[in-house]
């Protein structure tokens, strides 16, 4: 089942790709896929009867820990595509799974144009705010319920959702202060991120992720292309989901990076499709690759690093249990 959060704006019946003025976002749920593809139902009292609902129901059919996933897509998305996305995405985990996850997608507004890249860079800043107050909420649901409700969480980040996430891991640790007890996620996990590859150390922007996430995850493949025109148009600083790390005895003891080179690749996505008959891209391919979403559903059930299947541990003086390959 998905649900949405989203901080565009509605211009003339639709969401477009402005955000909502002082923070301000929707919670939207009753999703109607097929010829409808909508939410039919808005707001957060609602949103949250539901979210709880779906839990117990997951648990009464003999789930006992149901998970809770949120989604944060990248650049070029339009709303209907970050709605795809959200789809395409339920849809592969619930394959590999054996049942259909519970996500929650949160849409800023990017604007689904690959020439608005820098744009939509200014827009996913423009949207932290909203995003923060997003996480409290989710954050407080959490902590209100979880004497009754055994889930565990889990966020997925693609691309530059992943500057979002680590905008938002930062005011958050400016409101909340250093995570006690309860971690905000079980399991970060990031595709393909568009971030500098030093975000990620002990002292890099990207710390603050590590923070509030009992273990992060970052998947990354030089096959990359959309990564290597961000690089350009970053004045050429490496990318961390095109080169990974640049120091892994610099990061913190729960960040694993994968390199997801034998399939995050042209040869490997070849014939794939997305959700409107599109040939599926190299920096897309995390969320349809079986090989990689394999892996990826590991990582949500929490298997040890070193016991998870399909990956070998990349080994030498510059490494510290921290780097693996996908086989």
């Amino acid at each position: 089942m998905i649900f949405m959060a989203t901080n565009r704006r509605i211009r003339q019946g639709v969401y477009s790709d402005e955000e909502q003025n002082n923070k301000r976002f929707d919670y939207l749920y009753d999703y109607q896929s097929a010829d409808q593809d909508r939410f039919l139902k808005k707001g957060k009292k609602g949103f949250e009867l539901a979210l709880l609902s779906e839990l117990k129901r997951l648990q009464s059919i003999g789930i006992s820990t149901p998970k809770v996933g949120i989604y944060i897509h990248g650049f070029n998305n339009n709303y209907q595509q970050s709605l795809d996305e959200l789809s395409a995405l339920e849809k592969s985990l619930s394959a590999v799974n054996g049942y259909a996850p519970l996500l929650i997608g949160f849409s800023w507004p990017s604007s689904g144009k690959v020439a608005y890249y820098l744009s939509d860079r200014e827009e996913a800043r423009d949207s932290v705010g909203a995003f923060t107050r997003f996480l409290m909420d989710i954050n407080d649901l959490a902590t209100r319920n979880e004497q009754d409700c055994f889930s565990t969480s889990y966020c997925i980040s693609h691309s530059m959702g992943n500057y979002l996430l680590r905008k938002g891991m930062e005011y958050l640790s400016d409101a909340l202060g250093a995570p006690a007890g309860r971690k905000l996620f079980d399991e970060t996990i990031m595709l393909a991120p568009d971030l500098a590859s030093k975000d990620i150390e002990l002292d890099g922007k990207g710390r603050y992720i590590a923070d509030f996430s009992r273990r992060v995850h970052v998947y990354y493949s030089k096959h990359d292309r959309a990564l290597k025109a961000s690089s350009i148009k970053r004045f050429g600083g490496k990318r961390l989901g095109r080169q990974g790390a640049l120091n892994y005895r610099n990061i913190k003891d729960n960040v694993v990076l994968i390199d997801a080179v034998n399939y995050a690749n042209k040869e490997a996505m070849e014939g794939q499709l997305d959700r409107c008959g599109e040939q599926v891209s190299v920096h897309s391919s995390y969320r349809y690759q079986k090989n990689i979403l394999e892996d990826v559903i590991q990582v949500i059930s929490s298997i040890d690093r070193e016991q998870i299947s399909n990956r070998q541990a990349i080994t030498s003086e510059e490494t510290i249990n921290n780097h693996f390959k996908l086989l």
